[in-house]
């Protein structure tokens, strides 16, 4: 059996991240998201099934693997996040595919889901995996300069899509008559977000964080030159599209 041989291997927070991006490796042609033309609004939390995978692998490099073979149905999403390690399947700037409702439209809630959050995939139950994905959500809000305001669940966003109101807690909490994902981290969210807070502190120092703009452009063309060129030094900078 062959496995997958990451592109790039870096530490977030204590997480050994393993960069293998579906957008340079897609022999099987499999559909894949676009890039992101929503401004980026945050993180979307799920939970998959714990599997069994060989010792010479992990259950992140498994689903990675099923998605680039084809065997994930239409789900795509930036991490899987296990009790070892996690794998990032698609550039941060680009959209990925996992706040849809079987059944349902991708309208309203679901597309803003899908368009313009990163998606975190939580395997099994394991305080291990949950304490890796809040480690790795954390760095990446000190990355992109966002706050534990903007951290969603699955649920958040079929609850929008299905019409209910209420604030982002109460719609991340509240059941959605569908998945109830994150299934296994939903029952204790607030714990879950004041564990992504603490890492959050302890990587500020609990300050305020402020964004570099280096470059403003008219033409999407020029700008992701320049982006080309800006990743070498900093691999995890982004565009965010504004209006004038």
């Amino acid at each position: 059996m062959a496995y997958l041989i990451p592109d790039r291997i870096y530490n977030a927070n204590g997480v050994t991240i393993k960069e293998y991006l579906l957008t340079k490796h897609n022999p099987n042609k499999i559909a894949l998201p676009s890039k992101r033309v929503l401004p980026f609004d945050g993180y979307t939390v799920h939970n998959t099934d714990k599997i069994k995978v060989s010792a010479q692998t992990t259950m992140a490099e498994q689903y990675t693997r099923a998605t680039y073979n084809g065997n994930m149905g239409t789900v795509r999403v930036h991490f899987y996040v296990d009790e070892v390690e996690a794998w990032q399947n698609l550039p941060l700037e680009w959209q990925s595919w996992h706040a849809g409702q079987k059944g349902k439209a991708e309208a309203n809630g679901s597309h803003i889901g899908n368009q313009a959050t990163i998606s975190i995939e939580v395997i099994g139950s394991s305080a291990k995996a949950e304490d890796n994905a809040a480690r790795l959500i954390a760095w990446l809000m000190v990355q992109q300069g966002m706050g534990v305001d903007k951290l969603y669940t699955h649920n958040y966003w079929c609850n929008v899509r299905n019409g209910k109101k209420g604030t982002v807690d109460e719609l991340n909490k509240q059941p959605d008559g569908y998945k109830g994902c994150p299934v296994y981290i939903r029952p204790h969210w607030d714990e879950f977000k004041a564990k992504v807070s603490g890492y959050l502190g302890e990587l500020t120092g609990g300050k305020t964080l402020y964004r570099i703009q280096v470059g403003a452009f008219r033409s999407k063309e020029n700008a992701e030159k320049y982006l080309a060129n800006v990743k070498k030094a900093f691999p995890d900078a982004y565009i965010v599209k504004t209006e004038e």
